[in-house]
């Protein structure tokens, strides 16, 4: 029992043989150790308790590196991830040392007109040489934010410094003439949400060249909206190469494409309609489909180059809020008290003799 019966989890993560969790609307996450000692099985040992941060309920919890700089001969992130992310819905997000749960830095994000914006989202961005926290909001906007400019605040004691990118990907006035079409057509799936409800950090753009000489490379990142729209943009990154005279790199500017609506993407879909409630988990497959989960009770696949939905996933008996792809293999809720484990790594004769799943 991690948390009381009335504080459901909002968020998890286990890493690095340790569990983060947090649960009900305290904003308190909870660390905890994995112990397996052979005879009683494998038990969680509390370690500590990180709070006084967030006043709500915590959406996200995600590990990063404070120094990126290592890759494997895939191109794959092998960085340390010294850091814990945190973000609340109260507009708060924070960095932690997960060595010792010391709080690194906290930003507080607000509005035009100055008063704290709901985050309802967060992914982070670890394919380049620095990791970028993108956060979705209920205004419809998407920011993102570098370790290196986040750790230099913490360090200069500044407030929440200028994000790498801001913009619009959900407006949330436009969404509800899209809400009112769902609800004539299915009922109500929606659950008062707006705005951008579900982010991911997809593949790097394989049509982008870079080299060690280059100020620029491409990325790929996916938004979902309360009207169960989905969207993909390019993240172009500048600079951050050695200014002359410097020994320090500047700062990194991401942009994004499209722009504008009329504007289109080469080789990619920018837009992918089919579901009728706001999509709660988006997740990238090898870059070259894109997994989504729906209030609507379905999941489906999406091809990225035309956006053509390839297939759908019934059955759910209640709305589909999360969703976590290993390989092979798809983890879901919405089967009531039961977590559904989908194997798509069997063959036809395997299902008909009768199947167990292998740990």
């Amino acid at each position: 029992q991690a948390h009381g019966k009335n504080q459901p989890i909002s968020s998890l993560l286990f890493f690095d043989e340790t569990l983060y969790t947090s649960g009900g609307t305290s904003g308190e996450i909870k660390v905890w150790s994995l112990d397996d000692d052979g005879s009683n099985g494998l038990q969680m040992i509390p370690i500590r308790n990180l709070n006084h941060v967030h006043t709500e309920t915590v959406i996200c919890i995600k590990t990063l590196a404070s120094s990126a700089v290592s890759k494997d001969g895939n191109g794959y992130d092998v960085n340390e991830h010294d850091l814990l992310l945190s973000a609340s819905s109260d507009g708060s997000f924070a960095l932690w040392s997960r060595n010792d749960g010391d709080l690194v830095y906290r930003c507080q994000l607000t509005d035009d007109t100055g008063m704290p914006t709901s985050i309802t989202c967060a992914d982070i961005d670890t394919s380049g040489d620095e990791h970028f926290i993108y956060l979705g909001l209920a205004s419809g906007y998407v920011v993102a934010y570098g370790t290196s400019d986040l750790i230099g605040c913490a360090s200069a004691g500044y407030e929440c410094p200028i994000p790498s990118c801001r913009f619009m990907a959900h407006d949330p006035s436009q969404q509800k003439n899209e809400e009112n079409e769902h609800e004539d057509n299915t009922g109500d799936n929606n659950d008062n949400s707006q705005g951008i409800t579900s982010i991911s950090c997809g593949k790097k753009d394989p049509s982008s060249t870079s080299s060690s000489s280059s100020t620029q490379n491409t990325d790929i990142i996916i938004t979902g909206g309360a009207d169960g729209i989905i969207k993909q943009w390019q993240i172009l990154k500048r600079g951050g190469n050695n200014e002359e005279g410097s020994s320090t790199p500047s700062r990194r500017k991401l942009e994004h494409w499209p722009r504008m609506p009329t504007q289109r993407m080469r080789n990619y879909a920018h837009i992918f309609k089919g579901h009728f409630g706001a999509v709660t988990a988006l997740a990238s497959v090898n870059g070259s489909e894109i997994l989504s989960a729906s209030l609507d009770g379905t999941l489906r696949i999406w091809e990225v180059g035309k956006g053509k939905e390839l297939y759908r996933m019934d059955g759910f008996v209640e709305k589909v809020s999360s969703l976590c792809f290993d390989r092979e293999v798809l983890v879901t809720d919405g089967m009531g008290h039961f977590v559904c484990v989908h194997d798509f790594d069997i063959s036809e004769d395997e299902w008909k003799d009768g199947y167990e799943l292998e740990w």
